[in-house]
């Protein structure tokens, strides 16, 4: 089994520690959101994934970049003449990871998930829309690369929002959080209320340690819409690798 993950940076996803675009093993530093999709998958393999060498992959947003350009040389073909621009960045980013995946999983014949992180929008500007579409573009990149194991992690506005709810104990719904503001130099940004319910700025390393253990309980995540998609994918995804003749197509 192989997890492959490409994100925006170290507090997200995480970073080679090498000074290179794909890694493994001691060579990549998890982030707090690799460390949320190792805990899920213990759960469903009774094993942990860094336990296996070659078990988690990252690829780095710029090598994805690179890799567009050198195939395509130009952003997305298929984009509707009416879809915003934006989420061409999305799909490209996803056909060519999951243009790796399939590389990766020919290599030994393991199976394969795939995982794109990205911050869905910085501020509170952007049309409502822009996050289904985005979603959508990545599930349309995945396809595009014939790979049917790949999955968003597109949280509303960012990352830190998610962290976030783990904070807070007893909420019916943390649905509202979503409309905080993902520009760090907003006031009461995402980022600066984490610091706060986290008694100070958390270095991305002190992030993931702290994702070891939170949350304790994915259900209220499920609360915000963003991250309940994700959720629903990722065992949608996770179903038809574990038990293909017994999943539905994803």
């Amino acid at each position: 089994m192989k997890l492959i993950v490409s994100g925006e940076g170290p507090t997200d996803i995480g970073a080679c520690n090498n000074a290179q675009g794909v890694c493994f093993d001691g060579d990549f530093s998890p982030g707090p959101m690799t460390i949320w999709l190792q805990r899920l998958w213990e759960l469903l393999l009774g094993y942990d994934l860094r336990s296996f060498p070659e078990a988690v992959i990252f690829i780095s947003e710029t090598t994805l970049a690179q890799e567009a350009k050198r195939s395509r040389g130009r952003m997305q073909s298929l984009r509707g003449r009416h879809q915003q621009a934006e989420t061409g960045l999305y799909y490209n980013n996803a056909k060519q990871l999951g243009l790796a995946a399939k590389k990766w999983q020919a290599k030994d014949g393991s199976p394969v998930i795939a995982v794109l992180f990205r911050d869905s929008d910085g501020t509170r500007s952007a049309p409502g829309q822009l996050w289904h579409n985005q979603w959508q573009s990545i599930l349309d990149g995945f396809k595009a690369a014939d790979f049917d194991f790949g999955v968003p992690m597109l949280p509303k506005p960012k990352s830190e929002v998610w962290m976030l709810a783990c904070t807070q104990q007893g909420h019916p719904s943390y649905a509202a959080l979503e409309d905080i503001s993902g520009n760090d130099n907003a006031p009461r940004s995402a980022k600066s209320q984490l610091d706060h319910a986290l008694g100070g700025h958390q270095s991305a390393a002190q992030l993931a340690l702290w994702c070891q253990d939170h949350p304790s309980d994915w259900e209220p995540l499920q609360t915000m819409p963003s991250f309940k998609a994700f959720y629903a994918r990722f065992y949608a995804v996770a179903n038809a690798i574990l038990h293909p003749t017994k999943a539905a197509a994803v």
